[in-house]
């Protein structure tokens, strides 16, 4: 081997070494994932079979909606009405609770305390260190950005605001059903895919599924209760933030803790 051929060969090799002179394997994000049939089969089956008997006892699933709603709404809104909701699915027709609280435009003293609260929280924003928690920062304004906008429509036209607390809550919570529906398809193409056994496949799916049957109605409950008392100027931040959202950053959460799960070979 000649000389230039050698010197090649160490360049290549100090081209994967780090600045400790250690190997640099390649990030698990480009390695190549290998499908066997038993991935593509389980990825395929099993969402269909949680769908199964989720449409099964979805029944029993809406009446603990429905009594979440009427439990707590009886202590901390009195009098206040548990409606119902359908869903018009063609051949299914789907029917649900949601909360009536009621929620009025914003008052005067409202919009300025609402205002006040925003540029407060603004400036304590620049006192978060950019060092360890810039994305907290990043979250908290924007979240002041979004309710400042929301001040910004209250105050030029208050009265054209097309949405009330309660068509909210009913939209909200039919997405939300909708969700239900999907996480399994969503973890038979990102979780299904790679080597975990069937055992942590449906667990992982059964606890993402629960956590969200006994989130939801408390979730939305809140939204209620809170627009009760805060009025409409809080809908576009409880809808962009505080709903869909947190849902679906909540399902990131528990993924990618069942990403942590030890797993074996895959099974062509």
């Amino acid at each position: 081997m000649i000389p230039f051929q050698i010197l090649q060969r160490k360049i290549d090799d100090l081209r994967f070494r780090g600045f400790g002179g250690s190997a640099i394997k390649q990030h698990r994000a480009i390695l190549h994932i290998t499908l066997g049939k038993r991935n593509l089969v389980m990825a395929l089956l099993l969402p269909l079979l949680f769908n199964i008997v989720l449409l099964t006892f979805l029944g029993p699933v809406l009446d603990l909606w429905h009594a979440t709603f009427a439990f707590w709404q009886e202590r901390i809104a009195p009098g206040s009405e548990v409606a119902r909701e359908t869903v018009d699915l063609g051949r299914y027709m789907l029917h649900f609770s949601y909360p009536v609280l009621g929620a009025d435009l914003p008052s005067a003293t409202m919009w300025w305390w609402t205002l006040s609260g925003c540029l407060l929280i603004f400036l304590l924003s620049l006192l978060i260190s950019p060092n360890r928690f810039l994305p907290i920062a990043y979250i908290v304004r924007a979240c002041v950005l979004i309710q400042l906008t929301a001040l910004i429509y209250f105050l030029c036209w208050p009265t054209q605001f097309p949405y009330d607390a309660s068509g909210y809550l009913a939209n909200a919570l039919t997405m939300a059903l909708f969700l239900l529906f999907l996480v399994p398809w969503i973890l038979g193409l990102t979780y299904y895919i790679f080597s975990f056994s069937l055992l942590q496949n449906a667990g992982l799916t059964a606890l993402i599924l629960g956590y969200f049957i006994l989130a939801l109605p408390m979730q939305y409950l809140m939204h209620a209760y809170a627009l009760h008392y805060l009025s409409l100027l809080y809908l576009p931040l409880f809808y962009l933030v505080f709903g869909i959202f947190l849902d679906v950053m909540m399902f990131v959460a528990l993924y990618s803790w069942g990403m942590s799960w030890r797993w074996g070979k895959s099974v062509a």
